[in-house]
């Protein structure tokens, strides 16, 4: 099992709930948290935040998830148009294949040239429950 800060946020809601649930991207925020004078220094440690759409099985409510990932690394984004449709979201525990500094590996399975990024923290930010049509 993923080691996600404060997941049970999400499954309170949503109590099957399964990554494959977030299908669309509906915000992103890259930012870097600067520990000391320097922009580029090695200490800084960088953050994506990113909140999703999660269409839950029952497709009765959708909601709004933020997550935030901590000290990115290969951060991949190609996307155009309006909504940014996931085929196949996943987070892989890559911390027993030899990197030395990433913990996981986030990517839409379907679309990995489009979409995917290494990360070392996870964390659920918040979740609310919103109206919106998607057809």
């Amino acid at each position: 099992m993923l080691n996600i800060k404060n997941f049970g946020l999400v499954t309170e809601k949503v109590t099957d709930f399964t990554l494959s649930d977030l299908q669309f991207i509906w915000d992103l925020k890259y930012s870097i948290k600067i520990d000391t004078v320097s922009l580029f220094d090695v200490y800084n440690k960088s953050i994506l935040d990113i909140s999703f759409i999660l269409i839950p099985k029952q497709n009765v409510k959708n909601y709004k998830v933020e997550f935030r990932f901590h000290n990115l690394g290969s951060l991949q984004l190609n996307a155009g148009g309006t909504a940014i449709q996931l085929t196949g979201f996943e987070i892989l525990d890559i911390m027993d294949s030899g990197w030395e500094s990433k913990k996981y590996l986030v990517s839409d399975i379907e679309n990995e040239d489009d979409f995917k990024f290494y990360c070392n923290e996870i964390e659920v930010i918040s979740i609310e429950e919103i109206e919106l049509w998607i057809g």
